[in-house]
């Protein structure tokens, strides 16, 4: 019987807005054992998170240096859920110490954190470094890259994401964000916060290719003069285009995620909204509602209770989590890597990618990438 790995947390405490999916996720498949963490810098709020999360309390330490040399034998990996203007310097403490890591996104906030990330990485090659991509745990997503490496819809030409939000349109009624998220770094944060996820979803549905990208950007409707609201269009070499719009500034999608991908024979759609229904239109343009049952094992492998019973968000994180743990555990053991968790390397060209996309808004012209 394979040890569950000890996973220790930093960030995410109960005033965090992802924590509590992460602890979920972390708990579902029984593949880790939550060691020491340090979920906030304040005292208080570190105590109150452990107690929340029922977590036993070990003490706190003021400084993110101190605890993690007294911790250090005492988790397999860390879990970085730090504010993302953060995550550079965190990252670097981590790597300097020779400890394992998975970060939120984003990895680094512009291509200078990217570099020094990188560099730190390469002085310590037992580090096994990844990044958090839940997404693309929802099995009717992976049934979608499947079919479509199988050729099912003929060669591609067009993919068309897009994740629409209202967490700008109400903020009358639910207030600013994070202190964080209230000004843009070299990077638009809402290209931080989605179009990361949106870069590496097209990534696994349609591989990687040299490309050109244009960007297009706005402050819709925020009062704090931050992009609310961005189109990206890009061009690859391998003839594929691709449409992204991203943005927290429109009032009805909550989570609006939606990728359609066109081929010469057909098209695959999927909706986050209808999980798990996958839309396959042919030739002929006729449309067949592929539901979860009917799915590839290799999509479904995660499942933990039979289709007609939705699978969610938490659920989709938790599918991630198991992968990550099937993952450092063949890494440990020099036998492959993982299908459906991919290198740290693909967040650092995510991030090369959105500054492409910010620089071509400034100076309005199409930037080679």
């Amino acid at each position: 019987m394979i040890k569950p790995l000890r996973i220790g947390i930093i960030g995410g405490g109960v005033n965090s807005a992802i924590g509590a999916s992460h602890i979920s996720a972390i708990r579902m498949d029984g593949k880790y054992k939550i060691a020491q963490c340090l979920f906030s810098r304040s005292e208080q709020q570190n105590q109150l998170s452990h107690q929340k999360y029922q977590i036993p309390w070990s003490g706190h330490c003021d400084t993110l240096e101190t605890w993690l040399d007294e911790n250090i034998g005492n988790f397999d990996l860390l879990a970085v859920l730090t504010p993302s203007t953060e995550h550079s310097s965190h990252i670097k403490e981590i790597i300097s110490r020779g400890i394992s890591f998975i970060t939120e996104k984003p990895v680094g906030c512009c291509i200078s954190e990217i570099a020094e990330i990188e560099s730190s990485l390469r002085t310590q090659d037992q580090v096994v470094a990844r990044f958090v991509h839940n997404y693309s745990g929802y099995p009717m997503f992976r049934e979608m890259v499947l079919r479509l490496s199988s050729g099912r819809i003929g060669k591609i030409h067009s993919v068309r994401v897009q994740m629409p939000s209202d967490g700008f349109a109400r903020e009358k009624i639910t207030g600013k964000p994070q202190i964080w998220r209230q000004s843009d770094p070299e990077v638009p944060m809402i290209m931080l916060d989605l179009g990361t996820h949106m870069h590496h979803l097209v990534t696994m549905l349609v591989g990687k290719s040299l490309s050109r990208v244009k960007a297009r950007m706005h402050c819709l409707v925020n009062k704090l003069e931050v992009i609310d609201n961005v189109e990206i269009w890009e061009e690859r070499s391998d003839g594929i285009s691709i449409t992204y719009w991203m943005s927290k500034a429109h009032l009805g999608p909550k989570n609006g995620l939606r990728i359609a991908v066109y081929g010469e024979d057909g098209s695959l759609i999927w909706h986050q909204m209808d999980p798990d229904h996958l839309i396959e239109v042919d030739i002929n343009s006729n449309r067949t509602l592929v539901n979860r049952g009917s799915i590839s094992a290799a999509a479904s492998s995660r499942d933990r209770f039979k289709p007609g019973h939705p699978t969610g968000f938490i659920e989709a994180f938790a599918n991630f989590y198991s992968d990550l743990a099937d993952d450092f555990h063949r890494q440990s053991n020099k036998c492959g890597k993982s299908t459906w968790i991919c290198p740290i390397e693909d967040a650092f060209e995510g991030i090369h990618f959105l500054h492409a996309a910010a620089s071509s808004h400034q100076n309005g012209q199409w930037v080679e990438i």
